[in-house]
């Protein structure tokens, strides 16, 4: 081989040599450069997932206290936003309202009321169970409670800005009832508390409302509210006052029978369901409340010789009627007890309106009827029968007397009960003389619970006139009916019975000391006036809080007026603001929502 070719030779494997060389040197960079990035990144990643964690954690605490709940703004009204919170807290009153009423109805009238009239069932989930909105929609009740939580916002938002705009202040009363109203929130605490977990009042808001529902915005809504019913209240005055007396009888002369009301005796008979009249129900014919217009059925025959028997008694009056019920009630039957007392049969200041409702139209023209001029012609012992508008009742009416207006001045009294042992204690003041019944009660016992009444009137006096100076101190006589007083009804309210009508709703002896009536006719009634009365019940300790200034018919005038004016005021206020007012962003609406339905269904799961 050549010189020189043997030179290019090894040139080129010095080359080789020196890229290879090159090649293993960069690949040794490249190896060290892999290796650096992989430390680094690893010591990134497990910073990332510290981070993460740590994020986790403070996000949880975050929502354990009630962070996003008060700082997220799922609504704006009228330009001002408000927290998910302070929804919740709406939310959740709305729902307790229902739950409220369906109760407050199961215990007056049975299981099964409270469903049927408010249409809500408190074993269910408002998720579980549907109704209608304003639209008549079909919509669930969580939808619902929402809707009407933020409408419910809205309408208090407006008019707290006004009260405040209109310089409303609250006074040390009002001031005393939200404290009042904390209070028992905390006694309820108290009450029911558990040694595991001592709950504080934001605690136990936060576990009844939900997280971020504490007592700095608790006392915050319901000071907001109390504004609002005091500018409302000061409002509806203001209308009231702008009424002069010749208003109020312009209207009354307009149409008198829509104010007057109206004495009666009453009787019914069921009537029987046969095939007849299950076929007329179901085609949806209406039966005529009318005898003259129509082929009386069985039960309005029965009603009409009934009439005409008594009839036929020379001078008939009231008590010929009571008998002829006797008679008809007949002494083997559960009821004749019941019929032996004179409210039984009797219903007093009776309207247009209620005999409309719940008889039928046709009874409240007959009971109302007028001649040419305007005077009424039913006289007392005019008598009449009417099937009622769903054709399952005759009801036989007795007029005792021509409709009046009512010169009543409503009254307000206090009272403390000393039952006696065999007398019930349920609401025994309200008790209607039509269900009262007669208890056998020994004159040993009657003496011994006389005493005791008499014992508390001493108790009463000695403190006014050791701390009173004599007067008369409402507040005190409350504060013992609320812990001495046998009847349930009124206990709570420290006895107090409010705006009586002597309408016969309550016993007589009660309603004739409240009235200065009866046995009581001509005594002096004032604020403070004490005594004391026997009924069925046991011994009544009585106070006398005061009378309303006008009679009832103008009163009733009066609050229709008011009633009209102010929806008018309320509807111009409302619109002031437009459609657009109220912004909501539904991811956070359905948050809430959600939020409240867990803590719905947690409760029911401790309920049944």
């Amino acid at each position: 081989m050549e010189k020189k070719e043997t030179e290019a030779l090894d040139s080129y494997r010095q080359e080789r040599k020196d890229r290879i060389a090159k090649q293993s040197k960069d690949s040794s960079k490249k190896s060290n450069s892999h290796s650096g990035a992989k430390a680094f990144f690893g010591k990134f990643f497990k910073a990332v997932v510290s981070i993460v964690v740590v994020l986790a954690i403070l996000g949880g605490a975050l929502y354990y206290f009630g962070v996003p709940q008060r700082v997220l703004k799922p609504v704006t009204i009228d330009g001002k936003s408000y927290s998910a919170a302070e929804l919740t807290c709406y939310y959740m009153f709305m729902y307790n309202q229902y739950v409220s009423m369906s109760n407050s109805y199961d215990s007056q009238y049975g299981e099964g009321y409270g469903k049927m009239f408010t249409g809500y069932d408190t074993t269910l989930s408002p998720a579980e169970q549907t109704t209608k909105d304003h639209d008549g929609n079909e919509i669930t009740w969580d939808e619902y409670f929402l809707e009407e939580a933020i409408e419910s916002m809205a309408n208090i938002k407006r008019y707290y800005d006004k009260a405040v705009e209109e310089g409303i202040e609250l006074s040390e009363e009002d001031q005393q009832e939200i404290q009042d109203t904390l209070d028992e929130v905390q006694a309820t605490i108290d009450r029911f508390q558990d040694n595991r977990k001592n709950y504080s009042l934001s605690g136990y808001l936060t576990q009844v409302y939900g997280k971020g529902v504490d007592a700095k915005l608790f006392e915050k809504i319901i000071t907001e509210q109390k504004m609002v019913e005091v500018y409302q209240e000061a409002r509806q005055d203001e209308i009231k006052a702008g009424y002069s007396d010749d208003d109020i009888a312009a209207v009354y002369n307009e149409d008198k029978t829509a104010y007057d009301v109206v004495n009666f005796r009453w009787f019914t008979i069921d009537v029987e369901e046969t095939a007849e009249t299950e076929s007329e129900s179901a085609t949806g014919e209406e039966e005529s409340s009318s005898a003259a217009e129509k082929e009386p059925i069985a039960e309005e025959l029965e009603a009409k010789a009934f009439i005409d028997k008594i009839a036929e008694v020379p001078n008939y009056n009231e008590n010929t009627f009571k008998s002829a019920v006797l008679e008809k009630v007949g002494e083997d039957s559960e009821d004749y007890e019941t019929y032996q007392q004179d409210g039984a049969t009797l219903l007093q200041k009776v309207s247009k309106e209620t005999v409309e409702t719940n008889i039928s139209e046709e009874a409240a023209t007959w009971l109302y009827a007028q001649d040419d001029n305007g005077n009424y012609t039913r006289q007392a012992g005019d008598m009449q029968y009417f099937l009622n508008e769903d054709g399952d009742v005759v009801y036989i009416l007795y007029a005792v007397g021509t409709p009046y207006r009512d010169e009543t001045l409503k009254t307000s009294v206090r009272h403390i009960l000393v039952k006696f042992p065999e007398a019930s204690t349920e609401d025994t003041s309200e008790e209607s003389s039509e269900t009262a019944e007669e208890t056998t009660v020994s004159a040993e016992v009657k003496s011994e619970c006389e005493s005791e009444a008499s014992s508390i009137l001493d108790d009463y006096k000695n403190y006014i006139e050791e701390n009173e100076s004599g007067k008369a101190d409402e507040e005190y006589f409350g504060e013992l009916a609320s812990k001495l007083s046998d009847d349930t009804g009124s206990q709570s309210s420290g006895g107090l019975i409010e705006d009586m009508n002597n309408d016969g709703s309550y016993v007589n002896a009660f309603e004739d000391w409240a009235f200065a009536e009866g046995e009581f006719e001509g005594q002096d009634r004032q604020p403070g006036t004490t005594g004391i009365i026997e009924t069925e019940y046991g011994y009544h300790i009585m106070y006398y809080v005061g009378h309303h200034d006008n009679a009832t018919w103008y009163e009733t005038i009066q609050d229709s007026l008011v009633s009209e004016d102010w929806e008018e005021e309320q509807t111009k206020f409302d619109e002031s603001f437009g459609e657009d007012a109220i912004v909501r962003k539904a991811s956070l609406e359905a948050w809430v929502k959600n939020s409240c339905l867990k803590k719905i269904e947690q409760q029911l799961s401790y309920s049944y």
